[in-house]
């Protein structure tokens, strides 16, 4: 695995021109420049060069960061800063002693986050906490009612086979862990979209994809979910499908830790679909959507060709949701305040859904309808969308 000296080249090649700190939505929030790469570079910088230490107080610095390519994809000189940013937090970690696995942490909370939902979505408490706290202004409140986004399930899990088709192609199905643990809308959608086409879906148990770990710099416990996932890949299927732009991107990258060749197979459900008509049930439906930072589908042309669908673009479409997972809880005020920003944006087009291919976005901008008072319009996947609103042909 590649440490902080593998990139020394990369980091000389900062020019600390800021251009970075034009598009770097953690700074346009607080205008600290310490969030902003070409000063991280600096201390990268003096490491390499044994002026500084890898230390606790430039990790914190290190986690200002939402991980989104924004300052990349503006980098002059091409600098893949996030990549050198998760090498940075892989080499600091192995140095660190800890008496629980982050690993066995993660799991025990997906499943706690599992039986919570459970329990909660079992007495009804979605429903009454949606009735009782809409519009509420306290942030206790805008808390409960951003986790009740979580445990509101719209799409039915049964699905009726309308026709009998032959299938000729193969899809193992990885849907994560936001489908597994949390909720399964997404899930269901792809299984109702697919029982009718010639596409057969083949489920394994595979793990998280691992971007939370990934991101946090857990070298070990990343590969040790990386390598069963690969090992659970059948060698003669046809694609592997998700409905998540994070999880297509982190499996697209294990190729860079391991011997891999997946990344070509990998497909958003989204691109089988390109080709098929869509049509809205009903009215004509105003739509607006947030491209994901990992997107790399063309998942807005498929919504505009969608029959009945008015595509209203917002501004800053293709622009950080703010929530990232772990940073909405590391660094609270600062998401809320972006997210809030990118709710505002959507509610200009004045439309009635907003689509987007990631959960996490779709909590991020749940959070800033949420910390405007205003639950809508709706936020949806695009595939829950297209099963629940559409038919395809």
């Amino acid at each position: 695995m590649k440490n902080l000296n593998d990139f020394k080249e990369e980091i000389y090649k900062c020019s600390r021109c800021g251009l970075c700190q034009t598009v770097c939505p953690v700074y346009k929030v607080t205008l600290n420049e310490c969030s902003v790469s070409r000063t991280k570079f600096n201390m990268l910088n003096g490491i390499v060069k044994g002026d500084l230490a890898l230390n606790k107080k430039i990790m914190e610095y290190m986690d200002l960061c939402l991980g989104c390519d924004a300052c990349k994809n503006f980098c002059p000189s091409d600098i893949n800063v996030c990549e050198i940013f998760t090498a940075v937090k892989m080499q600091y970690n192995r140095n660190k002693k800890r008496l629980i696995s982050p690993y066995f942490v993660f799991k025990t909370l997906l499943f706690a986050a599992k039986t919570g939902l459970f329990l909660y979505r079992l007495f009804g408490t979605d429903k009454l906490t949606q009735r009782i706290l809409r519009g509420a202004k306290g942030l206790l409140c805008k808390r409960v009612l951003l986790f009740n986004s979580l445990a509101q399930q719209k799409i039915p899990g049964k699905c009726k086979k309308r026709t009998s088709i032959v299938k000729t192609k193969k899809a193992v199905y990885f849907k994560g862990c936001f489908n597994t643990y949390i909720n399964a809308d997404s899930e269901h959608a792809v299984k109702k979209i697919f029982e009718n086409t010639d596409t057969e879906l083949i489920e394994k148990p595979f793990e998280c994809c691992g971007i939370s770990l990934l991101s946090s710099g857990f070298e070990k416990e990343f590969l040790q979910i990386a390598k069963k996932n690969l090992s659970l890949i059948p060698k003669d299927c046809d694609y592997i499908l998700t409905d998540c732009a994070s999880c297509s991107f982190v499996l697209k990258s294990y190729e860079k830790y391991l011997p891999s060749d997946i990344t070509e197979k990998v497909v958003s459900v989204l691109d089988l679909l390109k080709n098929r008509k869509i049509s809205v049930i009903g009215e004509n439906i105003k739509i607006t959507a947030h491209k994901p930072c990992h997107e790399d589908s063309d998942f807005i042309s498929l919504i505009k060709n969608i029959d009945g669908v008015d595509y209203i673009e917002a501004e800053n479409f293709d622009k950080c949701c703010g929530f990232s997972g772990k940073f909405a809880l590391n660094h609270q005020n600062i998401s809320r305040e972006i997210s809030k920003r990118k709710a505002i944006d959507f509610l200009n087009t004045g439309a009635e859904f907003i689509l987007t291919n990631c959960p996490a976005c779709k909590l991020g901008i749940n959070q800033g309808l949420i910390e405007l008072g205003n639950q809508q319009p709706e936020v949806m996947n695009v595939i829950e969308f297209i099963a629940k609103y559409c038919i395809v042909e």
